[in-house]
């Protein structure tokens, strides 16, 4: 495994186990402290994030083709049927550990203390920024794709200068522009989600389905060398392809919010309010 995916994963587990203390620290005992309830509707909540999250990936992959933004690989059945295992396990748990971290932690923390509406957005602003600070590929002291196990020279301070790459890494101001704005209006939607039911499972529904069909999408397919030049309608994605640009990806997800805001609209509010 290369340098910089195990320092990515020690960095996650790091903030996981350390939540612990915080939370005795601050005396929360459960879910209710950061304004979650328990959800009779979960399972049909959860559906419904999918839904919207399956009709953003509809609405996006025939823009992109139609424009010539990319198209389907000769053999995208087999590339489809080896990677959906893989992709599929790393939405399940990349919704979850972000969904419970922002929206369930920071934004239930933030609630304490500001009204929801303020909340949601606040907790939309780190989501779209931290994305972006990808640890580099190929870190200090290996080259791309090369392992801790493969003989590689790794000191010390290896992981520092790792982390002060991220800075160098950042795509040109009008990419992460874009890049940002797909995020936040993602960290929107979700946090709006999870405020709206009280629960997380409308959220991790949509973030889980928006990852598994982004990363298969960008699996199958061959996209056009210069995206930029469509821009402001579809541009290069980021994070790892993980973050689609432009105006096209944005329209969607404001759709798929529609749908769910529609889906939800006769639904009671959590006991929460």
């Amino acid at each position: 495994m290369p340098f910089h995916r195990y320092l990515s994963r020690s960095i996650q587990v790091s903030a996981l186990v350390l939540l612990i203390p915080l939370f005795l620290s601050l005396r929360f005992r459960s879910l209710r402290a950061f304004s979650l309830v328990p959800n009779p509707r979960g399972f049909r909540d959860l559906g419904i994030g999918m839904t919207a999250g399956l009709l953003c990936m509809v609405l996006i992959v025939p823009v992109y083709m139609g424009f010539g933004a990319c198209s389907l690989s000769s053999d995208w059945e087999l590339l489809f049927i080896h990677a959906l295992p893989r992709i599929a396990l790393t939405a399940v748990a990349v919704a979850l550990l972000e969904e419970f971290l922002f929206r369930g932690v920071l934004l239930g923390l933030l609630r304490q203390v500001m009204v929801p509406s303020v909340a949601v957005v606040m907790a939309a602003i780190p989501f779209a920024i931290i994305h972006f600070f990808n640890l580099p590929r190929g870190g200090v002291g290996e080259s791309v794709g090369r392992g801790v196990g493969d003989g590689v020279s790794v000191s010390w301070w290896s992981g520092l200068s790792s982390l002060t790459q991220t800075v160098a890494s950042l795509p040109s101001w009008p990419l992460l522009l874009y890049g940002v704005a797909t995020l936040f209006v993602a960290g929107l939607l979700l946090g709006w989600l999870t405020v709206r039911t009280g629960s997380l499972h409308a959220a991790v529904g949509l973030h889980g389905v928006w990852i598994l069909g982004q990363q298969l999408f960008n699996k199958i397919s061959v996209f056009q060398p210069d995206l930029v030049v469509l821009l402001p309608f579809i541009g290069p994605s980021q994070c790892s392809g993980a973050v689609p640009t432009g105006l096209i990806p944005l329209g969607a997800l404001l759709i798929g919010g529609f749908l769910a805001a529609v889906l939800l609209r006769k639904r009671p509010l959590p006991e929460n309010g």
